[in-house]
């Protein structure tokens, strides 16, 4: 009779084990599915569920309206009001800061500008038998400097505006007629932008680098000059985005940044599609890619020398044309506008002698 309750016992208890493992796996399978929804199928279909992070995606939606002063820069006899951006993820008044910062440079780079550009149109055919080998590369490099010396003192901060991303967005306006001896603070600027397409049989590649570096002097801290730097770089359809600010170096955020305003913007017929930029990577990155893509079209414009050199052999077809120019120019706005969370800028240029 013993041996018949344990083994009774025994059959129960390795019943309930049974169970308790099935169970067990079961809930291991209920995690598995509900990880892959989470990870897989909801992103796959934009099924996101209610998170912080979907949350801020929702919200960054919604355009951010530019105050109308952005778009209206007034050039008086005596004043000069310009447009100064900061980078995203900033607090206010770093921001700010850094956004009076660039304003100053670029007033300084429009003003009194050296660009050099220098342009290499280059070709290869290479035959061997029944196979030939075709190589374009055409590279194009602009360069251009500022100096400007200015009274700091003088700068007047007339309006700000702080975005939802965190970018500081300013007008200030300069008096450009003061006496030379109350300008006492030295202002260096440097933006550039090389383009980089080649194709090898039909296998295309296209680079391109902008970056813009400051450096202030001001008299009261004579000791050591502010520095500022913005680089972005597009390889293909992958890019990267560096920035310095004095001592430290601003994190660029991927987030969808979208933007209107109230003006009656509309693209006009005349529009170019090489004067639009697009605003996906924020306010700054729009509007830099756009002065300094718009100066590289202007200087190749402008005065300049053309070197060819080409060599021709039995199997060998090499050419390459070299364009270069160099010139002090001053540059003003056509056009700056904004639609479909686009800037559109159209600058000119005059050679100053």
């Amino acid at each position: 009779m013993k041996y018949l309750i344990a083994t009774v016992f025994f059959l129960f208890s390795l019943n309930l084990s049974l169970h308790s493992q099935e169970e067990s796996q079961s809930n291991i399978i209920d995690q598995d599915k509900k990880k892959y929804e989470e990870n897989v199928f909801n992103q796959a279909f934009d099924e996101y569920v209610d998170t912080t992070d979907s949350k801020r995606k929702l919200y960054d939606r919604i355009p951010e309206k530019l105050p109308d002063w952005v778009f209206t820069p007034i050039d008086l006899s005596t004043t000069t009001k310009i447009v100064g951006i900061s980078d995203p993820n900033m607090e206010k008044k770093e921001a700010y800061k850094q956004a009076v910062l660039r304003a100053k440079a670029m007033y300084a780079l429009m003003n009194f500008s050296t660009v050099s550009n220098i342009t290499d149109d280059y070709t290869n055919l290479k035959e061997s038998g029944k196979y030939s080998l075709y190589t374009t590369k055409f590279q194009d490099f602009s360069l251009s400097k500022a100096e400007m010396a200015y009274n700091n003192s003088s700068i007047i901060l007339t309006d700000t505006f702080y975005t939802k991303y965190n970018e500081g967005v300013v007008l200030i306006e300069i008096n450009h007629q003061l006496n030379s001896k109350e300008n006492k603070d030295t202002l260096f600027v440097k933006g550039e932008h090389l383009q980089i397409f080649i194709e090898k049989n039909f296998r295309n590649e296209k680079i391109e680098f902008f970056s813009f570096s400051i450096q202030d002097n001001l008299e009261k801290n004579d000791s050591s000059d502010f520095l500022a730097q913005y680089n972005y770089r597009v390889v293909n359809r992958g890019y990267d985005i560096y920035s310095i600010y004095g001592d430290k170096s601003i994190e660029f955020k991927e987030r969808t940044y979208n933007y209107r305003t109230d003006l009656e913007f509309a693209k006009d017929t005349t529009d170019s599609e090489l004067n639009t930029f697009r605003l996906s990577r924020g306010l700054w990155n729009g509007y830099l890619t756009g002065v300094l893509s718009n100066i590289t079209v202007l200087s190749k414009q402008l005065a300049s020398r053309i070197k060819n050199t080409n060599d021709y052999y039995t199997l060998k077809n090499e050419g390459l044309i070299r364009t270069v120019a160099r010139n002090k120019v001053s540059f003003g706005f056509n056009d700056f506008k904004m639609y479909e969370n686009y800037f559109y800028i159209d600058l000119n240029g005059q050679i100053k002698y």
